[in-house]
């Protein structure tokens, strides 16, 4: 999980069509590089490189109306380094603080795949993606379909002034989770992920479900 501030110290046939008209209306977004190479961030490019890794997905019914709505952040190497030099300039980080940041997010990133997630339903008491009898089964895929369960997922309720500046897709409809999946898998199991080229974050329910994808270049 990324750092909070210092105290000092997410039918029928007509119905499915709708859905798709929603997902095909939106752009496709860039591929990104899922690769562990090193960057020099500046604070400035931390907003550029928010919108690379966060992705949009809508369910949509005609009866219903917006069945879940998602924006859901991949936290990769690449969108931790520019997230250190930002939080750093905030809060006005020392050298050594920030060393001490960026080793932490770094074992992170190689240890799970992490994900903040924002999401509103129609109906508030839908949006229960953490209790374990949720109608909601959230997973992990690659390019390949193999599928990964979660090890956790939290809600996280975060200030607003942090959370406006650093994850500014929230709205006040939205509940905050974070998402992760350890890279070794539950009993050993395990997904290719980046090497495969694709991840997939997929939020399914008995009335239909969303993906949220990044695909790597």
């Amino acid at each position: 999980m990324l750092s909070l501030p210092l105290r000092r110290e997410v039918l029928g046939p007509a119905l499915a069509c709708a859905a798709v008209l929603v997902g095909c209306a939106q752009a496709v977004p860039k591929p990104v590089d899922f690769s562990d190479v090193a960057r020099k961030y500046k604070p400035t490019d931390y907003p550029s490189v928010y919108e690379r890794w966060t992705r949009h997905a809508k369910l949509w019914q005609v009866d219903v109306g917006t069945v879940v709505e998602a924006w859901a952040t991949y936290e990769s190497w690449d969108f931790r380094q520019a997230y250190v030099a930002y939080y750093a300039s905030i809060y006005d980080l020392s050298d050594t603080d920030r060393a001490t940041l960026m080793r932490s997010q770094l074992d992170e990133s190689r240890t799970s795949y992490e994900f903040h997630v924002a999401v509103q339903m129609t109906t508030d008491r839908w949006n229960d993606l953490e209790r374990k009898n949720s109608p909601w089964r959230v997973t992990l895929l690659d390019a390949a379909g193999n599928e990964l369960g979660p090890t956790s997922i939290q809600v996280v309720k975060l200030p607003e002034l942090y959370e406006s500046q650093f994850f500014p897709s929230r709205t006040e409809f939205t509940r905050t989770y974070e998402i992760g999946f350890a890279r070794a898998g539950n009993g050993g199991q395990s997904i290719a992920g980046p090497a495969r080229g694709r991840l997939v974050l997929r939020l399914a329910s008995p009335m239909g479900r969303i993906e949220l994808v990044w695909d790597g270049k």
